[in-house]
């Protein structure tokens, strides 16, 4: 269990829970919030596995963050693990003084359990000295935020002049899924980002050096097809069909719709299930990878 003396807070906290010591008040995305994590950590506890993502994708993209870790993060660095959640991809790094926030009094439990000294804060509310932490890792966070400037400024106050940033986040996310009112959460992921954007946003706007980024996890989902397919009511399609020859000037269009979107989505599914190894090989030339790492220096 965290106890509360275990970081010098720059201000007291609103009230301690089980030991955690509060930063932030109750709204409602923070209640949002602890639906989601009380819900993966139930299924989790009742042994059916994590219910928003496969156990061996999930593996695979921790696994690239921290080959990160260990190639930037000194022994004995003081880290940050900002969304710590379940302390898994900091989890065996007993060789680090970790710390964690969430909002989640359910994975900050679990994450005190291995070994991180937790608070329960937003990352606007981080209650943490100035240049504390020599590194600072963020995995599949900063798409969740509301506030992203706010939230940057805070990371770079507490990071420490040369210290290390690891980011993770989802890969050119579709957000599109997020407006299904079948989604039993209000807020799931509330933006997306590529390299370039990543670039940007800590390299030219708030200043610090890039060092590296690493791509994770090929995933069978519909918008990461590098190939964009018609479907099959498409009006594009459809006016292609027309073309009678080389010289009608739908004639490209029409070779290349002549496979829907529909006919090679459920191609590549029976080839996942009939033929893994060579999907796996096709993967490689064929989806853009689910998530980015960047490291940057501040």
């Amino acid at each position: 269990m965290a106890e509360l003396i275990q970081a010098p807070f720059i201000r007291a906290p609103i009230e301690v829970v089980d030991g955690i010591p509060v930063f932030s008040l109750r709204d409602h995305y923070v209640d949002n919030y602890t639906k989601i994590a009380a819900d993966h950590v139930e299924s989790l506890d009742d042994g059916n596995g994590n219910p928003f993502i496969d156990e061996e994708l999930w593996a695979d993209l921790e696994k690239s963050t921290r080959e990160l870790v260990d190639k930037y993060i000194e022994d004995g660095a003081r880290v940050l693990d900002i969304g710590v959640g379940l302390g898994r991809v900091l989890g065996s790094a007993t060789h680090l003084d970790r710390y964690g926030i969430d909002i989640s009094h359910d994975y900050l439990k679990k994450a005190s359990k291995v070994g991180f000294k937790v608070a329960f804060s937003r990352i606007e509310d981080m209650p943490y000295p100035d240049n504390f932490f020599d590194a600072i890792v963020a995995c599949d966070v900063l798409e969740h935020v509301i506030d992203l400037h706010a939230c940057c400024l805070q990371i770079l106050r507490v990071l420490r002049p040369g210290g290390t940033l690891i980011v993770r986040v989802p890969h050119k996310d579709d957000l599109e899924a997020y407006l299904d009112d079948s989604i039993p959460y209000e807020f799931v992921h509330v933006r997306s980002f590529d390299l370039a954007s990543l670039r940007i946003l800590f390299g030219k706007i708030h200043k610090m050096h890039f060092r590296e980024s690493t791509f994770a996890g090929n995933y069978l989902k519909d918008s990461m097809f590098s190939v964009k397919l018609l479907s099959e009511n498409s009006p594009a399609r459809k006016a292609a069909q027309l073309a009678d020859g080389p010289d009608h000037p739908l004639w490209l269009l029409k070779k290349i719709t002549d496979i829907s979107h529909e006919e090679f989505r459920a191609w590549i599914y029976n080839l996942r299930d009939e033929k893994p190894a060579l999907m796996r090989e096709l993967l490689k030339e064929m989806t853009v990878s689910l998530e980015v790492n960047v490291v940057f220096t501040k």
